[in-house]
């Protein structure tokens, strides 16, 4: 069995030399049920990179979420970046995950935290975490990261999910009823389609004067076009094509939204 488990280590460390590679492994393993698999992959990978347990730098594999942090934190030129083609935050999240579902919530909160502390602009990984504090009960941190999700989301099904989320913050909250049903009803209209409660004009008003953010953030349409026309510039078609790809599913989701909005 040694041998075996030699053997199987030395494989795994030959084979994932890329952090997206290693995550899909981790994640199918985790489909499966085999959490201490997808955990051990992990931790095997990082025994062999030590050099990415010292969390003193942020990363960010999409230049979108990059553009984000500079916009939104800080500098990006003032700080510390760890420059390689690895998505490292995503090697963190998907090990708080596979904690998760095993049931080991103090070890998800851990590298959830580490996650979000490399990449703090990621929608993903901020979701992730409201869901975490919806499973102790936090919600106040929700009310707190709920509106990043949806500042930083370039992608609808995250957006939408945002909602929901925020809408469960509020369940409890006698005093803020009204704000949880115009959420739930927003979330229901724009995850089917359908206006059932024929309310979405009145709880996109109620949700703004909220301050409440009601579909993609402006700046996203605005990043997207920038890196669309800067890789076209350099030559990259195939990422141009996938900024290009993102910015028309934003569009499509918006113009679907105010179909809803002003045609209802």
């Amino acid at each position: 069995m040694g041998l075996a488990k030699e053997a199987r280590d030395l494989e795994r460390e030959n084979k994932y030399d890329d952090a997206f590679e290693l995550a899909e492994e981790a994640r199918k393993l985790e489909k499966n049920g085999k959490y201490d698999e997808a955990i051990e992959l992990i931790l095997n990978y990082l025994d062999q990179n030590p050099q990415y347990k010292t969390i003193d730098y942020y990363h960010f594999a999409n230049p979108i979420e990059e553009i984000l942090f500079n916009v939104y934190i800080e500098d990006i030129d003032s700080v510390k970046t760890l420059n390689l083609e690895e998505c490292l935050e995503l090697i963190y999240f998907t090990l708080a995950r596979a904690y998760g579902k095993k049931g080991d919530k103090e070890k998800e909160e851990k590298y959830l935290k580490i996650a979000n502390k490399i990449n703090p602009v990621s929608a993903i990984i901020l979701l992730r975490l409201c869901k975490y504090c919806q499973s102790i009960n936090e919600n106040e941190k929700i009310k707190e990261l709920a509106p990043d999700i949806m500042k930083y989301s370039y992608n609808s099904k995250i957006l939408i999910e945002s909602y929901l989320t925020l809408a469960f913050s509020y369940l409890d909250d006698k005093q803020e009823k009204e704000l949880y049903n115009h959420l739930m009803q927003f979330y229901l209209t724009v995850e089917t389609g359908t206006d059932f409660w024929d309310s979405i004009k009145e709880d996109i008003k109620y949700l703004e004067e909220h301050e409440i953010q009601v579909g993609f953030n402006p700046e996203m349409f605005s990043i997207l076009k920038y890196l669309i026309a800067l890789h076209t510039k350099q030559g990259r078609e195939d990422t141009a094509k996938y900024f290009k790809d993102i910015l028309y599913l934003m569009e499509e989701f918006t113009k679907s939204l105010n179909e809803l909005r002003y045609d209802s």
